[in-house]
């Protein structure tokens, strides 16, 4: 297990090939990835929810029946990963999953009332949480940080989808297979 203070100092530690400025960027933005990750757990776990549930619950309030394979693909969760999940949701009485009335390959997923009145805690949680931090900035730095962070986010994208690219043959073409 890493110590705190040495995750802290792994985070700021200058890349090689990387400038000096862009790093330290690097190591805040892992930081508050950390830190974020932190209290938005302990916040899910005082009503017994795991994080990942908490996202299927968000979703399929926006996206009730959802094949059970687009809802994984929505969560960037593999396939077993989401019906594991689903599983103890299920148990849980949060979804209701049923076979597809016109293809029985598929598998949709509904959220229950009781999933229902449960997002809507969660929903809450999320609201406190951002008042706790991110409202108690100015506004100049949030409208700063909300620009800043569509710029990341546009580049993170790009190389999201450039990496998909590389590895996903189009459709059509043959995967070129080398002795």
């Amino acid at each position: 297990m890493v110590r705190q203070g040495r995750f802290h100092e792994l985070a700021h530690e200058e890349l090689a090939g990387v400038d000096e400025l862009s790093s330290r960027v690097f190591g805040a933005f892992v930081t508050a990835l950390r830190l974020h990750r932190r209290l938005m757990i302990g916040a899910l776990a005082e009503r017994d929810m795991h994080p990942g549930q908490a996202f299927c619950l968000r979703l399929l309030t926006v996206n009730d029946g959802i094949a059970q394979r687009d809802l994984a693909a929505g969560l960037h969760i593999a396939p077993p990963t989401a019906s594991k999940m689903l599983q103890a949701m299920e148990k849980a009485g949060l979804v209701d999953r049923r076979p597809d009335a016109k293809d029985q390959r598929l598998t949709r997923v509904s959220i229950t009332q009781e999933g229902r009145d449960l997002e809507a805690r969660l929903h809450e949680v999320a609201a406190g949480y951002v008042n706790e931090t991110i409202a108690t900035l100015s506004e100049e730095d949030r409208r700063e940080l909300e620009r800043l962070l569509g710029k990341l986010n546009a580049r993170l994208s790009a190389a999201f989808e450039a990496r998909r690219q590389a590895v996903t043959p189009a459709p059509g073409e043959a995967e070129v297979v080398t002795p």
